[in-house]
């Protein structure tokens, strides 16, 4: 299989039948719906952005309210946890229970602003409380601050003041008296009483110093009595606030109800969405859109069977642009996710996936490189990938690892590592295995003592992975009918290429004809760009175009080293491993080393496990990004997108 055949389909139907019309085609999850040609056929459409904000409204209502559960009684869900199955019949909710559940998410957002008030109130009792924490050795009230004859301060002096200190600035002013209250490295408290025919020299006094007096509100108790009347506030405050979180928590069992409601809420603003896309008259409705082919024909028959509809299916016009979908076998459709996040293919595009597959299993493994790892990699991937553990979308990813995992311990026996030479340095060190003795050996390369191999090997899939690039690039052209393009511009650096291969293979094998044969092909092919290369330019670019053309030689030599990272990241994983294991054993035959190497083994091996899986994975979509797609991929297609359901919380099913 490869890039499904889609068609455009236009559907019309009565008003009357609008609803269920719609909602099947939601359940279908079979149609990608555009915007009618509502201007041209003179027809209206329906504005529906009220209705989609309201909706949007209560979504977040909902969202609040769980998090609000979901703060005070945490659900616990696994790491592969998926969503709730929901039986179809729950694709509509009565009035009563959305009025209901809508009470509840208000109730609960009033509850949780009801604790945040409350927790504001003892954050401001706190600061008071802080503020009035120098004072409380005096034993008046803060707002007695004069008398018949007597002025009273209470303040803060900067610094760290002694009393013989005090006594000396306030040398200048008679009938006076203080108190230190308290002090430390940054503010010494006091209380200064003072004759009021002195209040000038002490107002004079404070500026000299800096003493400043209390921001706060002063209050007619003493500062202790405040701040037991505080703190007797803020307990009354945190004990409300444990009886709103008891409260809070009883609605746990409302968690279902407010996620169902969530999930009914987003279909039914999908809907009214898509509703604004149709064209409509007074009676009638126009939808348009596009299926796949194989998807037209079981749908009309529905639409047929149950409403007045009119409906057509056409191919797509020359100048249409159809979303794409990809259909492929199970051991190809787990990298689809690849090629899409790079960048979905265009109509003059084949479908990338069924060739990328084989180089992308087989770069990741000779990264990875590890038979231990490898297996880890078999069996996780399989329980999540290949069993009813996740939802079916999950499991692509898994599956596309799984896969990987096949790859990399078939390298790993290639290359003779299971969990590096772990199972040789286990039977040397605690069964007294030679050390000439070697349990495990590679089945065709040693990557430590056969690097040099490993990088020709290395540089040979990368150079096969380009030709076949540009092999496809040559079958694009000749299918849209460029065939020059194909020949002279595809054709002749595939010739150079090939005959690079030939000239290094019989080099390195010496054999002499095919070092002639492939220093013939690589002339033959030069000679072609030079000759052809400018063809489409005017003037003199006609002669030095194809010249100039030859330095692409540059870019493809850079791409084929690019492919060192299969022997680099594969060398990394084993020669790591095997210092993990060194490591690991360094505690010899006793109780102790045995303990030592299993913590070791295991801590060393799940560490190069993690950077090495990442390693692999990052460059082995970049050699398919950068070496590869840009070889003959031009993109820029839109990925099928069907009106279907989709919901955060709950899986519909019949």
């Amino acid at each position: 299989m490869a890039i499904l055949e889609m068609k455009h389909i236009t559907i019309v139907g009565l008003q009357h039948e609008r609803k269920p019309i719609i909602e099947l085609l939601h359940k279908a999850g079979a149609v990608q719906i555009e915007d009618a040609d509502a201007a041209g056929r003179g027809l209206d459409r329906k504005d529906n952005s009220k209705s989609i904000a309201k909706f949007d409204a209560y979504m977040s209502e909902c969202t609040k309210a769980l998090e609000i559960i979901n703060k005070y009684a945490p659900e616990s869900k696994g790491l592969f946890s998926s969503r709730e199955k929901t039986d179809i019949s729950n694709y509509t909710l009565p009035s009563q229970q959305i009025e209901k559940t809508l009470n509840d998410c208000r109730a609960l957002s009033s509850l949780a602003g009801r604790i945040a008030e409350h927790k504001e109130d003892i954050n401001r009792i706190d600061v008071k409380v802080n503020a009035l924490s120098p004072y409380l050795m005096l034993d008046v009230p803060m707002k007695c601050t004069e008398s018949k004859s007597t002025v009273f301060m209470a303040g803060l002096l900067p610094g760290e003041w002694s009393g013989e200190r005090i006594a000396q600035s306030l040398e200048g002013i008679e009938r006076v008296s203080y108190e230190v209250l308290s002090g430390d490295k940054l503010n010494t408290a006091v209380w200064i009483a003072v004759h009021k025919s002195e209040r000038e020299k002490l107002l004079g006094w404070r500026k000299e110093t800096g003493f400043s007096q209390p921001q706060f509100s002063l209050s007619h108790r003493t500062p202790k009595d405040k701040v037991r009347v505080l703190t007797e506030a803020k307990q009354k405050l945190e004990s409300e606030i444990g009886g709103f979180e008891e409260e809070i928590k009883k609605y746990d069992t409302k968690r279902e109800a407010i996620e169902m409601l969530y999930d009914y809420l987003e279909l039914r603003r999908d809907k009214y969405r898509e509703i604004q896309k149709f064209a409509m008259t007074k009676n009638t409705f126009i939808i348009e859109g596009w299926i796949s082919a194989g998807e037209c024909e079981p749908l009309k028959k529905r639409l047929d069977s149950e409403f007045t509809v009119y409906i057509e299916a056409r191919a797509p016009y020359d100048d249409e642009e159809p979303p794409v979908r990809f259909k492929n076998p199970a051991l190809i459709s787990p990298v689809e996710d690849i090629t899409r996040t790079y960048a979905m293919p265009s109509k003059h595009d084949i479908d990338p996936n069924p060739i990328m597959a084989i180089f992308y299993y087989i770069f990741f493994g000779m990264m990875f490189s590890d038979a231990g790892y490898g297996l880890i990699m078999v069996i996780g991937c399989y329980i999540l990938g290949f069993t009813n553990k996740l939802e079916k979308k999950k499991r692509s990813f898994f599956k596309m690892f799984f896969w990987c995992g096949v790859s990399t311990a078939f390298w790993g026996i290639m290359y003779g590592s299971f969990f590096g030479d772990a199972v040789d340095k286990i039977a040397q060190t605690f069964f007294g295995l030679p050390q000439t003795v070697q349990l495990i050996k590679p089945l065709w390369i040693n990557p430590q003592k056969e690097a040099l191999l490993l990088l020709i090997v290395s540089i040979a899939f990368g150079m096969v992975q380009i030709l076949v690039g540009l092999g496809i690039k040559f079958h694009m052209n000749w299918r849209r009918g460029l065939y020059s393009d194909a020949v002279l511009d595809v054709g002749m650096w595939m010739l150079v290429l090939l005959g690079a291969c030939v000239l290094g293979g019989g080099m390195g094998f010496g054999i002499g004809i095919l070092k002639n044969v492939g220093a013939a092909m690589m002339i033959a092919g030069a000679a072609g760009l030079v000759l052809t290369g400018g063809r489409k330019k005017k003037g003199i670019g006609k002669v030095f175009g194809g010249v100039a053309s030859l330095y692409d030689i540059t870019s493809y030599v850079s791409d084929a080293l690019s492919y060192s990272r299969l022997m680099a990241l594969g060398l990394a994983t084993g020669v790591i491993a095997q210092v993990v294991n060194i490591l690991g054993t360094m505690g010899g035959k006793s109780v102790g080393g045995v303990i030592m190497f299993v913590l070791i083994f295991i801590i060393g091996h799940a560490i190069n496990f993690g950077l090495n899986v990442l390693g692999a994975y990052v460059h082995t979509n970049r050699l398919q990004y950068v070496e590869f797609y840009s070889k003959f991929y031009e993109g820029g297609g839109e990925a099928f997108a069907p009106f279907e359901m989709e919901t955060k919380y709950h899986r519909f099913t019949d």
